[in-house]
């Protein structure tokens, strides 16, 4: 394992770290100098290369913003800050984690519009953001998640048309968007191309279909 891996892993940890407000002092008793930072809690590495791949840090009445640097675990897989009080913008850099399969950020105090760069993020298959603030509308990059099977953007400000590409991600399991103020329709094909899938609006739509 490369020292300089390491070091970025740990730094951009350290960083994660000096920005949120830990009121139970978990992270301050747990991600200490003395320990290896595959050790720390909520953060797993892989066994190949030693690099952080999971961050595991939900119900922890987390507070603050999540730093760029947090781009800067390439080897990340899972990302799960869910149910904490995170605000502020998801940070550009964010797109760079490539290797991501789960994105965990609901019941948060999260802002602004759904960034775009998600799009580039084709390994992911669940992406949880519901009960946030996000505003504006809906990026058509989200249907370039091509593996993406959970959608859930239920309970923000979301507004405008739902984009129809997102009927044309054959893994599609499940979509949530209600508690938003989004319009349009479903395709009429939409039961041929995903067999699988259920779907949450909200209640001007009425709507909950599910296959199995």
């Amino acid at each position: 394992m490369s020292v300089r891996n390491l070091t970025t892993d740990q730094l951009s940890l350290v960083e994660f770290k000096n920005r949120v407000v830990d009121p139970h002092n978990v992270l301050a008793n747990n991600w200490t100098d003395s320990t290896s930072v595959c050790n720390w809690l909520g953060v797993s590495c892989g066994v190949k290369h030693e690099r952080v791949t999971s961050l595991n840090l939900p119900n922890m009445s987390l507070t603050g913003t999540i730093p760029p640097q947090l781009g800067n675990l390439s080897f990340l897989v899972y990302l799960d800050l869910g149910s904490n009080n995170f605000h502020g913008y998801l940070p550009e850099e964010m797109g760079k984690l490539r290797r991501l399969r789960v994105i965990e950020l609901s019941f948060n105090s999260l802002h602004g519009g759904i960034p775009s760069w998600l799009g580039k993020l084709h390994k992911v298959e669940e992406l949880r953001m519901e009960n946030n603030s996000f505003t504006g509308t809906v990026p058509q990059t989200l249907a370039n998640m091509f593996n993406l099977e959970i959608l859930n953007l239920g309970f923000n400000q979301l507004s405008g048309q739902i984009p129809s590409s997102f009927f044309n991600i054959s893994s599609l399991k499940q979509i949530g968007l209600y508690g938003n103020s989004l319009s349009g329709s479903l395709p009429d094909d939409m039961c041929v191309h995903l067999p699988k899938l259920e779907v949450k609006f909200q209640r001007k739509l009425v709507i909950l279909l599910v296959w199995r």
